[in-house]
Order: C-alpha cells, then sequence, then structure tokens
C-alpha cells in the first residue's frame, strides 16, 4: 500500500504545481472578463470529460439503486453547501472571501474528490491512474486561474495564492483518504463514490462554473473552448 501510495502522491504533484502555476498566472496575469469566461468554459470541458469518459462508464455498470442513492446524496449535498455558501455570502463571514465562497466550497470539494479518484485509479491500475492525474492536472491548473479570479482585486497576492494552494493540499488529502481507505474495498462502496462524485462534478459544471461564465455575453471563442476542453481529455482518454 504504502508503495501504491507514494506513487499516487507523486503524479498528484503535477496538480499540486498546476494549481498554483494557475494561480500566479491569474495574480500576475489578471485576465479579463471575457478572458476570465474563456478559462471558465475550458474548465468545464475538461471537468465534463473527466466525468464522461472517467466516472460515468464505472457507473454504469452498477446496480441502478445504488447510483441513484449515491446521486441523490451528492446532489443533496451539493445544495446543501450552496446554502451555505449563500448564507456566508449574506453575512458576510470570511470578509473579502464571502463574495467567492460559492465557488471556492465547490472547488474545495472537487479536489477532495479528484484526489480520492486518483487514489482509487492508481489501486486499480497504475496506467490508469497516470492518465487520470495528467488529465486533472490539466483541469486544476485552469481551476487554480478560476479560483483566484473570483477573489477581490484587493486582496493581497500571498493571501490569493494560498487559494490555489489550498487546492492543492485538498487534492493531496484526497488521494490518501483513497489509497488507505479504499485499499480491497470493492462494489457498493465504491459505486456510491464514483456516484456521488459525478454528481458533485457535474454540479461544478453546471451551477458553478457555466454560470459564473455567462456573466458576460457568450462568444463563439468561448463556446469553442468548452468543446476544446472536452475533447483534449477525450483523446486522453482514448488514446490510454
Amino acid at each position: 500500500m504504502a508503495g501504491t501510495l507514494i506513487q499516487a502522491l507523486s503524479y498528484t504533484m503535477l496538480a499540486v504545481v498546476a494549481a498554483l502555476v494557475g494561480g500566479l498566472i491569474a495574480v500576475y496575469r489578471p485576465p479579463g472578463r471575457y478572458m476570465e469566461s474563456n478559462v471558465q468554459h475550458f474548465a468545464a470541458g475538461v471537468v465534463f470529460a473527466a466525468v464522461a469518459a472517467e466516472l460515468l462508464p464505472d457507473v454504469h455498470t452498477r446496480a441502478p439503486l445504488v447510483v441513484v442513492v449515491g446521486f441523490a446524496v451528492g446532489v443533496a449535498a451539493m445544495l446543501g453547501f450552496h446554502r451555505l455558501s449563500k448564507y456566508i455570502q449574506a453575512q458576510g463571514i470570511g470578509g473579502k472571501l464571502a463574495s467567492a465562497s460559492s465557488l471556492l466550497i465547490t472547488v474545495s470539494i472537487d479536489m477532495v474528490i479528484d484526489g480520492v479518484l486518483i487514489g482509487v485509479a492508481f489501486l486499480a491500475e497504475a496506467a490508469t491512474g497516470v492518465l487520470i492525474a495528467v488529465a486533472l492536472a490539466i483541469e486544476v491548473l485552469f481551476l487554480g486561474v478560476t479560483g483566484v479570479i473570483a477573489l477581490p482585486e484587493k486582496m493581497g497576492t500571498l493571501r490569493k495564492l494560498a487559494v490555489p494552494a489550498g487546492f492543492g493540499l485538498l487534492l493531496v488529502v484526497g488521494v490518501t483518504v483513497g489509497v488507505l481507505a479504499l485499499e480491497g474495498v470493492t462494489g457498493t462502496p465504491i459505486a456510491l463514490i464514483l456516484a456521488f462524485g459525478s454528481a458533485a462534478l457535474l454540479y461544478l459544471v453546471t451551477e458553478e462554473l457555466l454560470v459564473k461564465a455567462q456573466e458576460v455575453p457568450e462568444t463563439p471563442t468561448s463556446t469553442t473552448l468548452f468543446f476544446a476542453g472536452f475533447l483534449l481529455i477525450f483523446l486522453l482518454d482514448m488514446v490510454h
């Protein structure tokens, strides 16, 4: 198990570095509103493809009742977190971070789920784990940009960079939990986790990334980037 954990964490460092790189880009070369929308569309396409290519095929083979329960719990949890984030924003809890709480909470949950997914993939087959780690590193790069640009402009640089650093830490936590807790586990528990993860990631795309991306008028470029992000991850899966 120790060997699998070390291998999984070593490839996860790609995503951790990617998150920090995305944060640095957003801090020192902050995109305009349309570029921000383009980044969010691309990230949405990447996340959507990760669900379609890696999670849903495994979910499809499971017992329908287990899938329904997993999805229901995932949707209920995300709606609960959404209400929590709205309450935080309304009450001004967290000061300057309150306005970005909804996106930050959702992406943080996504990081943990991605980490667990990487851990489970390495438990199944190292080659599959490597592919997922690389695909998710691309996703995390753009989520790092998205997370930082959601913050108030006047926030200090170190505090801004703490956000993608936190994303990376949560990813590492997810990988560690995935490997240590799910070693040898099969059947219903894995199906529930996959269904829950699918619902949570789809929520990230539809209720966070695309909603924020459409705060500016849709353009052919932004739409194209959504499909480019989707196609990139889908082709990586096909090549594998």
